[in-house]
């Protein structure tokens, strides 16, 4: 059998919406009720992404500069984000958690994390395997995209696969 581009593309329209469907429901469950979904999206993104701009948050979240700002505004007012002065342009603010930020974004990811392990643990090792090694590709792939994937995922996300 065959497969073409076009039939790979169709299972990841497929499967993509499906898994980030899920995700954020289990997110949802264990967020905090003072955070909305796009302030825990923003959350997520300046934990990726350290020093990231407004423009940048606004961007990943497809939302006017006006919006981001009131949103970030929010995570401000709740002690998750700072604002700074760029070291070295100082017309430019950059965004950062703090400490009570990183700790929310580590705890959501870690309950998360958990979640997909769970989902996956009556896998057999192969089929993990296989997964792992679609997700590798699909990170090589996609890696020239938004700053959210350039290929600065966490050293702990990276996985040394069985030959």
């Amino acid at each position: 059998m065959r497969l073409t581009p076009r039939d790979c593309a169709a299972e990841l329209l497929e499967v993509v919406p499906l898994m980030m469907r899920v995700i954020r429901a289990e997110v949802r469950a264990h967020s905090t009720p003072e955070l909305t979904i796009p302030q825990f999206r923003a959350l997520a993104f300046l934990g990726r992404n350290e020093g990231a701009m407004l423009g940048d948050v606004a961007a990943f979240l497809t939302l006017s500069l006006s919006a981001a700002s009131k949103l970030v505004d929010g995570l401000v007012v709740a002690n998750l984000v700072t604002r700074e002065s760029d070291l070295r342009d100082r017309r430019k603010i950059v965004l950062r958690l703090t400490a009570s930020g990183q700790k929310k974004f580590a705890a959501a990811r870690q309950a998360t994390a958990e979640f997909l392990a769970d989902r996956v643990a009556g896998l057999s090792t192969t089929d993990r395997v296989s997964i792992i090694d679609a997700m590798q590709i699909l990170h090589r792939v996609f890696s020239d995209g938004p700053p959210e994937t350039n290929g600065h995922l966490p050293k702990n996300t990276r996985y040394k696969l069985p030959s």
